[in-house]
């Protein structure tokens, strides 16, 4: 979601193919008809990774916390406002509507649950993780923030849930921190390394073959990995695998596609965008059509059809693609 990170004279481009073909992943997850399991291995720790190694620590507090408000909060609570009155339209013209929904829509806001941000709870997790970085000091101990995170990821998962907060029992952003934060850390290790990986051009063919292999096998005997709920399935460490593999798997095949095209650096602009409201094209898609192999070529098409609507967007309406700057 953030900008493409640049070095002198030579432009990550591979970050903009592993961000298209994640956004992609994504959508086609959500027709739940194709390769569903598979894509749920790897997918959203792939946009965790990249979301770590894109990050920067600001040296003014003030600074970071107006980007994260312009760059993340506002367009996630602006899409999930929008996603609302999308959904509560039917009852508005039909006079069935509710007003208690709207108690409940704040309050799923508030704290962070999956029912009120859908999709987009990932972005609230994502500006969790962001703020975990700006103010843990020591790079080391960030890292090492990691084996809490997944012991809590256990703890979460084996627990009663009754020994929980109300608004903790349900699906929740704050708690997907736990099985998110791995890949971000190890997102923000792999910064470290982004000229050698950015020159890393040898053996993608045997890279991208081995990662599939993993993934594959992590999908085999690993049960159903749900993100959205901080369930890694039945084993956290086939989780760990399947992530980082699946993520290795889509960097050798950008790197292997090479240079970007236009429209593919335009979907990388605007991922955020097409992860806030492509549920909705799909709900209009499935009114007509079940579930098939076509859904691959409807994805195809969802995603297309963002690029005249991100161009549009970061043109006219920039606060909904988190471009707004404020004048420091």
């Amino acid at each position: 979601m953030s900008a493409t990170i640049l070095v002198p004279g030579n432009r990550f481009e591979w970050i903009d193919w592993m961000k298209a073909l994640g956004i992609y992943l994504v959508v086609l997850g959500h027709f739940y008809s194709i390769g569903e399991k598979f894509i749920y291995v790897f997918h959203v720790p792939l946009f965790f990774l990249i979301s770590g190694f894109l990050v920067k620590k600001e040296n003014d507090y003030c600074v970071f916390w107006k980007k994260l408000w312009y760059n993340l909060a506002v367009p996630m609570l602006v899409m999930t406002s929008m996603n609302i009155v999308f959904d509560w339209f039917p009852y508005m013209v039909r006079g069935t509507f509710c007003p208690m929904e709207l108690y409940w829509f704040v309050r799923n806001v508030v704290f962070g649950m999956v029912s009120g941000f859908d999709a987009l709870w990932f972005v609230y997790t994502l500006i969790i993780l962001k703020i975990l970085f700006q103010y843990i000091f020591s790079r080391r101990f960030f890292y090492a923030l990691t084996i809490v995170m997944l012991a809590l990821a256990y703890i979460y998962n084996h627990v009663d849930m009754a020994v929980f907060p109300f608004f903790l029992k349900e699906p929740n952003a704050i708690m997907n921190t736990f099985t998110a934060f791995p890949f971000f850390a190890l997102g923000v290790y792999a910064r470290d390394f982004r000229v050698m990986l950015n020159g890393l051009n040898r053996k993608m063919i045997i890279i991208f073959l081995s990662g599939l292999l993993v993934v594959v096998g992590c999908c085999f005997f690993n049960d159903i990995v749900e993100m959205y709920c901080c369930n890694y399935g039945d084993s956290m460490l086939l989780f760990l695998f399947g992530g980082v593999s699946g993520s290795i798997m889509i960097f050798a095949v950008s790197k292997l596609f090479g240079h970007a095209f236009g429209f593919i650096g335009i979907i990388s602009k605007g991922t955020i965008l097409i992860l806030g409201f492509h549920k909705m094209l799909i709900s209009m898609i499935r009114t007509f059509c079940s579930e098939s192999f076509f859904d691959l070529l409807f994805t195809v098409l969802i995603v297309m059809l963002f690029v005249p609507l991100i161009i549009l967007t970061e043109k006219y309406f920039p606060l909904i693609m988190g471009k707004y700057r404020v004048k420091m």
